[in-house]
């Protein structure tokens, strides 16, 4: 799935309920005076392990509504604010910070106060009332996965990984570990082994979507692209609003350059209750745009300006990276310096609001490989090599958007190499983009080993 399930303090909280393990707090798990309450807060960690997410939402809102202190189904609440404008986020911090912790089981407790500690921006008190908690209860799985989730986010993909095979020893039921595991073994490049984690979680839930999405974007990093597809189309099978997957969809069949089959996936959305209001526009531009990069219409790319397809300036879009490539293709170089500016703009407001967790390097890396794009074609290649090549150093095969970005990033890197004459350096570079994925490099191969155009050295 595109989106990490890294969503807090909700992201902890993801787990069919009435697990059975050792070393836990004894009675009832959750602090409620409503048994209506309680079954819909279960109904929606259900949905939470399946990645349901607009499901668990609407439990969670009926468990809060049937017991107005029901204090964990206030905080699992919070965190989905940022995607529901029906959630009153302050509202339900101020209901659950002001909850008797002495009346809460020691896990609900840990997680209020940890809700204090981030409220208050105290991310070091957060981090360390977590560790406190595991020491007295170390196979917790819902503090195993937060700290799992921690570990990730910071980088640590080492101990994430450990602490996820944890997981599935304490906690079996949380089949979402496997999901994990694959994602990290993606990004560090171990393909055979996330396609072992990926199946593994197919084979024990065969009836969710998300297995057969996460399988999906692996194999479009692979070159898999017929199997892609069939694995995001049994996905929306299973589960129709399964939004994600239409995104990878519509990516996996522009890709196979089937521009139709794109549209009618980008468009399919609409007839499915409670879609997004802006989804069906968003697949429509990325169909739209990919297209149009893939045969060269440059200035077909820049005729949509006026459309809300390039009103985003954030750089990791699909669109504004095609609309800086369009400008560059063209020499239009006032047009490529302004969407940069744009984009540096962007990227420094959401590093300053805190909104990314991402580190300056990592957050900076779409607008490093626009720069090189512009730097290839207006003939510095020693400089669009060193931009590219921070951009490869930057990037993992984290997900299908993010690590095809890296491949085709690759790619330019080759080009470059060789308009600067470096011949041997290019093809040892695309063999290693081959071991990877041996139907883009066909493509590339078939094009004259051309991604802009440049002259050979």
């Amino acid at each position: 799935m595109k989106r990490w399930m890294w969503l807090g303090l909700a992201a902890v909280v993801v787990i069919a309920a009435a697990i059975s393990i050792i070393a836990l707090p004894k009675g009832p798990e959750w602090t409620t005076s409503s048994p209506q309450a309680l079954a819909e807060f279960q109904l929606a960690l259900q949905s939470q392990m399946k990645l349901y997410y607009s499901d668990a939402i609407v439990h969670l809102m009926k468990a809060v509504e049937l017991d107005p202190n029901f204090v964990m189904a206030c905080v699992m609440l919070v965190d989905y604010a940022k995607f529901d404008d029906r959630i009153n986020a302050e509202e339900l911090v101020t209901k659950a910070l002001a909850a008797d912790v002495g009346s809460l089981r020691p896990r609900e407790r840990c997680y209020v106060e940890r809700l204090r500690a981030i409220r208050d921006k105290r991310p070091e008190d957060a981090d360390r009332l977590l560790s406190e908690y595991r020491e007295r209860y170390p196979n917790d799985p819902f503090a195993l996965a937060t700290e799992a989730s921690r570990a990730f986010q910071r980088g640590d993909t080492e101990n994430a990984e450990r602490l996820y095979r944890r997981l599935i020893e304490v906690g079996p039921n949380w089949v979402i570990a496997y999901n994990q595991l694959g994602y990290l073994a993606t990004a560090q490049g171990r393909f055979a082994e996330a396609e072992e984690h990926f199946t593994s979680y197919r084979f024990i839930a065969p009836d969710q979507a998300n297995p057969h999405d996460s399988l999906g974007e692996l194999y479009i990093i692979l070159g898999r692209l017929p199997e892609a597809v069939q694995c995001f189309e049994t996905a929306l099978k299973i589960k129709p609003d399964f939004w994600d997957s239409y995104g990878h969809l519509v990516f996996a069949r522009t890709l196979l350059e089937d521009f139709e089959g794109a549209a009618q996936a980008a468009a399919a959305p609409q007839t499915v209750p409670s879609c997004p209001a802006r989804l069906q526009e968003e697949l429509s531009c990325m169909a739209t745009c990919l297209e149009f990069e893939m045969n060269g219409r440059w200035r077909d790319v820049l005729d949509l300006q006026s459309s809300p397809c390039l009103s985003e300036v954030a750089p990791s879009e699909i669109c504004p990276r095609i609309e800086h490539r369009a400008a560059c293709q063209l020499g239009d170089w006032q047009l490529a310096q302004d969407i940069e500016a744009k984009a540096k703009a962007y990227l420094d407001k959401a590093r300053a609001s805190g909104e990314s967790m991402m580190s300056r390097e990592e957050g900076m890396t779409p607008l490093l490989h626009m720069q090189g794009v512009r730097l290839a074609l207006s003939g510095d290649f020693a400089g669009a090599e060193k931009a590219f090549s921070q951009v490869d150093a930057n990037l993992a095969y984290t997900n299908s958007y993010v690590g095809m970005g890296k491949l085709f990033n690759r790619l330019y890197l080759v080009e470059t190499l060789l308009a600067e004459g470096r011949d041997a350096d290019a093809h040892k570079l695309l063999a290693e983009v081959r071991a990877v994925n041996p139907w883009l490099v066909a493509r590339f191969e078939e094009s004259g080993l051309k991604m802009m155009g440049l002259p050979r050295g």
